[in-house]
């Protein structure tokens, strides 16, 4: 597996226009393995090939990251980060929490009292495996969390907003036809997507086949023992969709509006 770990080799401030070269020269070298070994299985904290692209000018001394760029990093989550924020003159209070295993047995004194919990979900790892173990399949570990999650009987009146994360990359390897899914998910082969899905404008037919029935496979856990105290609110996104947040509001509203509504029994 490759990593780029530039920070704790060069003095960035210093050196960045070295690194700009000597990441020009490493991309000439491996970046198509890389980019193959992170589309097939590899574990990777990140794809950087947005940055190769434009390294001669990233790496300028007096370059200025755009808000794509800073939507593109990844800083893998370790512990409990508190942020709070504003839309629309609503106040948010919102916890970012590590998915890795290890991490997990952190977050159950973020959930009590919340509105909400936001899950997010990699759709193009269906063909990859955790770090942990090397072994278990990435997306059928996060069906399993999420399961664990709606089913927790501390959280059976929280509510989820589903993120199905990673749509550009997930098309990228239904179009590639190299990793397929019913290789991975042998139900695949006999589903068929529903009369009311909506695809993108001209969207492949075999991406939409294959984001459908990821959602679908969370959906069947939501519907199968909801109960109608907490809902699932899944959506199809990618890192640098800057809707998120806009969704965010939209169905935090929506179970605030069901939360009152129960509570003078009218729902």
């Amino acid at each position: 597996m490759w990593r780029f770990d530039w920070s704790g080799r060069f003095d960035t401030k210093k050196n960045k226009e070295e690194m700009g070269r000597i990441a020009k020269g490493s991309e000439a070298r491996f970046s198509v393995d890389f980019t193959l070994r992170a589309r097939t299985g590899c574990e990777s904290l990140g794809m950087p090939s947005s940055f190769l692209e434009r390294i001669d000018s990233v790496s300028l001394v007096d370059y200025t990251p755009t808000d794509q760029d800073l939507l593109r990093c990844r800083v893998l989550t370790s512990g409990i980060f508190e942020t709070r924020f504003q839309v629309d003159k609503v106040n948010f209070h919102m916890f970012d929490v590590g998915g890795q295993r290890d991490e997990r047995r952190k977050w159950i004194q973020c959930f009590n009292d919340v509105t909400a919990i936001i899950y997010v979900a990699a759709c193009s790892s269906y063909n990859m495996v955790i770090r942990e173990d090397n072994n278990t399949n990435r997306l059928r570990e996060s069906l399993d969390l999420f399961e664990s999650i709606w089913n927790n009987r501390w959280l059976r009146t929280i509510s989820i907003i589903l993120f199905l994360n990673k749509q550009d990359m997930l098309a990228e390897k239904v179009l590639a036809g190299k990793s397929k899914i019913e290789d991975y998910f042998p139900e695949y082969a006999n589903y068929t997507v529903p009369e009311d899905a909506t695809p993108d404008a001209g969207e492949d037919p075999k991406v939409t086949r294959a984001k459908f029935f990821i959602r679908d496979l969370f959906l069947r856990i939501s519907t199968a023992t909801g109960d109608g105290k907490h809902y699932c609110y899944p959506h199809f996104t990618c890192a640098v969709d800057t809707e998120n947040i806009r969704r965010v509001f939209n169905d935090c509203r929506d179970i605030i509006q069901r939360m009152h509504l129960k509570q003078y029994e009218l729902l």
